[in-house]
């Protein structure tokens, strides 16, 4: 059963370890090896004992995250614009608080506040945007939680590239901490998370 909350409502912090955002794709994917990539990220979320904080949506690589976090006993959280509700199938997710922005802002500003850490997965513009806002806060110190992109299937590779000429041209200075992390596997990104992030989280 899902449980609906107002946007003002806020949870309380989670039991579990971390409290993990997971950025991805609410479209169909072709490629299977990133689709077994998203459900292993869900069940390792679910096995280690953290808590799921994604986009709210049933479809997709969201929709395969979720069941496979709900599979293994994350508590799951998905924060999802109420125009979004229906293209993004939120009905169509697993049991799960379920909170209600009235626009991707307040949707970002939500998810930012409460995660301990950031995954991101492949997906379109909303996936890339989450990223860069992210990153943008890290590099501006608003913000100081990790962020690991996955790049399963070299993805993210023009991405990665992209940042890094950015930076041969003067636009992004070096800082003493690294803006993101780079994993081959959801494995990985949960090692580097686990090794970042003290027990009880971030915040």
């Amino acid at each position: 059963m899902t449980t609906s909350i107002l946007e003002s409502d806020l949870s309380a912090p989670s039991e579990r370890r971390l409290e993990i955002c997971v950025f991805c794709g609410a479209g169909r994917c072709t490629s299977q090896a990133v689709i077994d990539m998203a459900r292993a990220t869900g069940r390792l979320i679910g096995e280690r004992g953290h808590r799921l904080l994604y986009g709210g949506g049933g479809s997709g690589l969201m929709g395969e995250v979720a069941w496979a976090a709900s599979e293994h006993g994350a508590p799951i959280r998905g924060i999802i614009p109420r125009f979004l509700y229906e293209r993004e199938r939120a009905i169509a997710a697993p049991a799960q608080e379920t909170q209600l922005t009235d626009t991707l802002y307040k949707r970002k500003e939500h998810m930012l506040r409460s995660a301990d850490a950031f995954v991101a997965l492949p997906g379109g513009f909303g996936t890339l945007d989450e990223i860069l806002e992210v990153i943008s806060a890290t590099y501006l110190g608003v913000s100081a939680k990790p962020m690991i992109i996955v790049n399963t299937e070299g993805v993210w590779d023009d991405l990665v590239s992209l940042i890094a000429t950015l930076g041969r041209f003067g636009f992004i200075s070096p800082g003493e901490q690294p803006m993101f992390h780079t994993a081959s596997s959801p494995l990985e990104a949960m090692e580097i998370i686990e090794r970042l992030v003290p027990v009880g989280g971030a915040r």
